[in-house]
């Protein structure tokens, strides 16, 4: 019984190794690859200037690419087939300054909020669902630029 008991938590703890895990391999295939950023024009998250995208999320986008050693490709689209192409897994971001309490979060996967605003929203990114790793990896280089985000608000207000 002890041997069964010991050879299940060993089988238990190797299955843990290597989660998160992405569904569709999205942080490995953006590393020193193309991420595909979907872009909702929200002044002051999100200022798209036609080739080059500014505002809080776009300057935290391109530091994350630039994290990975990726390349952007910024797509504009309505936010529904934004929504609709990150749920496909057809893009691996789309930055918008949303709210947490949007509708998509029961089809896409939402960053945990970096920023809580004033007004009460709770500031996320939507990634594609069931792309964990990736998310957690969001997730990670967010909270390490949390005190910039002020700068970087000031910044683009002015």
């Amino acid at each position: 019984m002890r041997l069964r008991c010991a050879l299940l938590g060993c089988a238990l703890v190797a299955g843990g190794c290597g989660i998160p895990r992405d569904a569709a391999g999205t942080l490995e295939s953006v590393r020193g690859g193309v991420i595909r950023i979907g872009v909702v024009a929200n002044r002051p998250w999100v200022v798209d200037r036609g080739t080059t995208v500014d505002g809080v999320e776009g300057r935290l986008a391109s530091a994350v690419a630039s994290s990975l050693g990726a390349r952007i490709e910024w797509r504009r689209m309505p936010e529904f087939e934004l929504m609709r192409a990150l749920r496909k897994r057809e893009i691996q971001l789309v930055i918008g300054g949303f709210d947490a309490k949007l509708p998509w979060a029961r089809e896409v996967a939402f960053t945990r909020p970096y920023l809580e605003s004033p007004d009460g929203k709770a500031h996320v990114l939507a990634a594609p669902p069931g792309e964990n790793a990736w998310l957690v990896f969001l997730d990670r280089e967010l909270d390490a630029r949390k005190g910039q985000i002020p700068m970087l608000l000031a910044q683009v207000t002015e």
